[in-house]
């Protein structure tokens, strides 16, 4: 059986902390077999423990892996608890600093990973402070040739990240200042197979978002998905896995 994953979206209100970057990174639990108890005896989740209590102004993304021992049903049982355990840990050790914003459950193929790395719980950790509007301004692009862009998603979602809305406002910006450009944008999955062509949906929504927030043209907009064929970084830690979930833009002119 693959690993399961649960995410649920936690935003603190307060400033930055010096140990994880200020756009994204991440933080893990680990856990032992058939355990929910987060034993802070493991140097990783001591480690984790430190430098969460420095963590200000951030936004947090949680999700609860298990490992392929044991039945979906059992499994899904264990990953809910050990979510519910860091949730805990999280609201007894830092009372009111953290707030749930919804909870769901994604999935792509987490089956290449060792059973002793899915038993965990990922924190995936971004500035809250990404949703400011970026003018744009000093920016500076070449047609034809893809826009390195800080537009990364959810596990298995098409939703967006926060740190990836100053990117959104810099093409919509860059569209309205000239009306004869156009943009194809390319949409991207870290892993898996992309049966529910997931990297397509991600560049339809950015698409929707030019065309709402933007009032872009559609036909000046053309998105198209390339699953996990276009990797940025190899399959092998979650930072990387996070910056493979993306969209990319390419600026052109007919």
């Amino acid at each position: 059986m693959k690993g399961l994953l649960y995410s649920l979206f936690i935003l603190t209100p307060i400033l930055s902390f010096s140990q994880v970057k200020a756009t994204s990174d991440s933080l893990s639990f680990y856990f032992k077999l058939n355990s929910h108890q987060i034993n802070f005896e493991n140097n990783r989740n001591s480690e984790t423990r430190t430098i969460l209590s420095s963590l200000k102004n951030q936004s947090i993304v949680i999700r609860s892996y298990t490992d392929s021992t044991g039945s979906k049903e059992y499994n899904i049982k264990l990953a809910e608890a050990r979510l519910e355990a860091v949730k805990r840990f999280l609201n007894k050790s830092y009372p009111g600093q953290f707030s749930i914003q919804t909870e769901v459950v994604v999935g792509e193929d987490l089956s290449q990973k060792s059973d002793a790395e899915k038993r965990r719980v990922d924190l995936l950790i971004s500035s809250a402070n990404s949703t400011k509007k970026a003018t744009g301004k000093g920016r500076t692009f070449e047609l034809g040739v893809p826009i390195k862009l800080e537009i990364q998603f959810a596990y298995g979602l098409d939703a967006m990240l926060p740190s990836s809305y100053n990117d959104i406002h810099f093409l919509i910006e860059t569209l309205q200042a000239d009306k004869t450009l156009f943009i194809t944008l390319a949409g991207h999955v870290c892993c898996g197979t992309d049966s529910k062509n997931l990297s397509g949906m991600r560049a339809e929504r950015i698409k929707q978002i030019l065309i709402m927030e933007g009032s872009i043209s559609s036909s000046r907009i053309n998105a198209i998905g390339f699953g996990n064929k276009k990797p940025l970084f190899e399959d092998d830690t979650e930072i990387h896995r996070q910056a493979n979930r993306r969209v990319e833009a390419t600026f052109y002119k007919k």
